[in-house]
């Protein structure tokens, strides 16, 4: 029976109920015990009538909203595909979210608290732990510290003090009999603060790079940030060990090496540090030149180049690897354009761990995310003496 016949039967029946009051009204009198329960019974009937129609109308209800149909929900703006839980599939799903707090949350959740150093005091979080090592592993291979084998000066905190021997002597052991007091050996010590500097870089990725494959994408933001870390870190560590090496040797020309210029600078390092990772540093163009140049003998350079142990192919300069770089000074007035050292004291400080921080606001007009990479390292020249460049003339 439908809710209208229902509504039907209960006016009907309170209409009789109505017409048993009207008629005693209309006699101006009370209603008879039979016209009481008369209209007692049709006002229970009504009221049961009336729990039927509250009970049709909720089952029409459920079975309505049974029938509409399912809407589809729709995935958000940018996401692509479900990605698997790996830590660099949950950072995709991260940046394709365009910040999404719950995306945050989990990424958060699967990296390594190891490396959880400290929240990032900038804002930002620490880049996933397989995000970046993927980034270190891209990186060795093109940063001078690496391959030239530097002090890698552990510590926590911004700061780190590095304690030098600056004794003149070499601090020897001496024999000494039986009985006999010990020698005396007060190193003269001194310290080098070595303290982490931040630097940053924004990549601009487009909507359509985010949509990639997980690991397309987690490949290309790998490659690029390892090539502005290595560049940066050569940079600096250059820098670092032409601003406080030693200047060895006044070249005679302003725009030229001399063939026997070569090995004297080279016999400018004492024996002390003319030992272990001894290496040579100048531009691409430099050891072209320096190519072409004859000694009494023979080539100052090896004549044919050899494999290191780190895989790189290395040239020989009077016996000593020889490695280019174009944060070297070029073949011109002032310049510095050859560098020898023994990179055992080139300090390096890396913070173990990067940050990143994704703003999806600031470029979304041009359809594109920035992501915002930063790191913190420090290079320290350890022993000024173990570090000879040579220097132009400035006319």
């Amino acid at each position: 029976m439908g809710i209208l016949e229902l509504r039907r039967q209960r006016t009907a029946v309170l209409d009789k109920a109505q017409a048993i009051i009207d008629g005693a009204l209309g006699e101006e009198r009370a209603l008879t015990d039979e016209e009481t329960s008369q209209v007692d019974g049709f006002k229970a009937e009504a009221e049961k009538i009336q729990k039927q129609e509250a009970l049709a109308e909720q089952v029409d209800g459920m079975r309505a909203a049974a029938a509409k149909p399912v809407e589809e929900r729709k995935a958000p703006a940018h996401y692509v595909r479900p990605t698997p839980d790996t830590q660099e599939g949950i950072f995709c799903r991260y940046i394709r979210s365009q910040g999404d707090p719950g995306a945050l949350r989990e990424l958060r959740a699967s990296n390594d608290t190891t490396m959880n150093i400290t929240t990032a005091a900038d804002g930002g979080d620490l880049v996933p732990t397989g995000h970046y090592q993927g980034i270190i592993e891209r990186l060795r291979p093109q940063a001078l510290y690496n391959i030239l084998g530097v002090r890698m000066i552990p510590g926590v905190g911004t700061t780190v003090n590095v304690p030098i021997d600056n004794e003149a002597d070499s601090g020897a052991f001496v024999s000494t009999s039986e009985s006999s007091a010990f020698d005396r050996d007060a190193p003269a010590v001194s310290k080098i603060a070595m303290t982490l500097v931040k630097y940053t870089k924004k990549i601009d990725l487009t909507y359509e790079l985010i949509q990639d494959e997980d690991s397309r994408l987690m490949e290309f933001l790998n490659v690029y940030v390892a090539q502005g870390m290595a560049a940066t870190m050569n940079s600096l560590m250059v820098a670092e060990a032409l601003a406080d090496g030693t200047a060895g040797l006044t070249l005679d020309s302003a725009s030229a090496i001399g063939g026997a210029e070569v090995p004297e600078l080279l016999y400018k390092l004492s024996s002390e540090y003319a030992r272990g990772n001894v290496a040579w540093l100048m531009r691409r163009a430099t050891e072209g030149y320096l190519r072409g140049l004859l000694s009494t003998s023979n080539f100052l350079f090896a004549p044919t180049p050899t494999a290191s142990g780190n895989g790189q192919v290395v040239s020989n300069l009077w016996g000593v690897p020889q490695y280019t770089d174009e944060n070297m000074g070029q073949l011109a007035a002032s310049g510095k354009s050859l560098l020898i050292g023994n990179w055992s004291y080139m300090g390096m400080r890396l913070d173990p761990a990067s940050t990143f921080l994704l703003d999806p606001y600031s470029r979304a007009s041009y359809g594109e995310t920035i992501l915002h990479y930063y790191f913190r390292c420090d290079f320290e020249v350890l022993q000024a003496a173990a570090f000879q460049y040579a220097t132009h003339p400035t006319a």
